[in-house]
């Protein structure tokens, strides 16, 4: 008798145990992935994710998973596919675009934020992937910031010139011309070689060329986002930041000074 009883009390702690561990999985289940750790080489930090992003959504479904099935998800087998990934900073939601695993280290956030931020969510648009392009944000010790899309265009390969003069890349735009009017009162020739030459230098290294010109006017990679339009990346600098500005504003201008002076040693 003895015996069935301590049985059956062994498997009611047994039951209570597995309830127990069950509550637990559910809530880290239904909780979300934050960034604890940047490696140098990883993509998080070449992204410039911060400690403390958190990580919602994924091609715009909430994701609920732990770290191993956030680098799963992200891992693609085509070579030339992306993956939108939406991240909360702050009070700040913003998409990434990566080609793989973000890297860094994880952990679960506070449930209380994580269901904010859930909550937030609810009400930010999340379009087809094929709609985003991927922006990267430059910034000086002044907050002046420099925005350009990492996706080539055209116009480079076409007119260098008219290129460099939209971008406001104001010295190699001088020596280019200054080489158009030599090689033309050389030899026609020369000039239509010069001329062929630049549209290929400029086509080919048109991003490159935006971000060594930013860091020769000490601007230096602040943010990278995936957004459907110019004017939409520089919403989202103006909400991580509302006191930066922009060469060319879609979005105003800036807060002054006084209203955000706890903000200037966070970003």
């Amino acid at each position: 008798m003895q015996s069935s009883e301590y049985e059956g009390e062994q498997l009611i702690d047994d039951m209570r145990t597995v309830s127990v561990e069950a509550n637990k999985s559910s809530a880290r289940a239904s909780s979300l992935l934050r960034l604890s750790g940047l490696g140098r080489l990883s993509r998080a930090n070449g992204l410039r994710l911060k400690n403390g992003d958190v990580i919602v959504a994924i091609n715009g479904e909430i994701f609920n998973g732990n770290e191993n099935d956030f680098n799963e998800a992200l891992t693609l087998e085509d070579v030339d596919a992306r993956t939108l990934v939406t991240i909360s900073r702050g009070t700040v939601l913003f998409d990434v675009l990566t080609a793989g695993p973000l890297g860094g280290e994880y952990e679960f956030a506070e449930p209380e934020l994580a269901n904010d931020i859930t909550q937030a969510f609810q009400t930010y648009q999340v379009d087809a992937i094929d709609r985003y392009e991927p922006f990267e944000v430059m910034r000086k010790i002044n907050r002046e910031c420099l925005v350009f899309s990492a996706v080539p265009i055209q116009l480079p390969y076409v007119f260098p010139a008219v290129w460099l003069l939209q971008n406001r890349i104001w010295e190699p735009m001088f020596a280019v011309i200054a080489a158009y009017a030599l090689a033309i009162v050389v030899h026609p020739l020369l000039f239509a070689l010069i001329y062929v030459l630049t549209c290929v230098y400029f086509g080919r290294g048109q991003v490159g060329i935006l971000r060594s010109y930013g860091l020769f006017h000490e601007h230096t990679l602040w943010l990278c986002v995936a957004a459907r339009s110019i004017e939409q990346a520089q919403a989202i600098c103006r909400q991580i930041d509302p006191r930066c500005k922009f060469r060319f504003s879609h979005v105003g201008p800036p807060a002054p000074p006084e209203a955000n002076d706890e903000d200037e040693a966070s970003n």
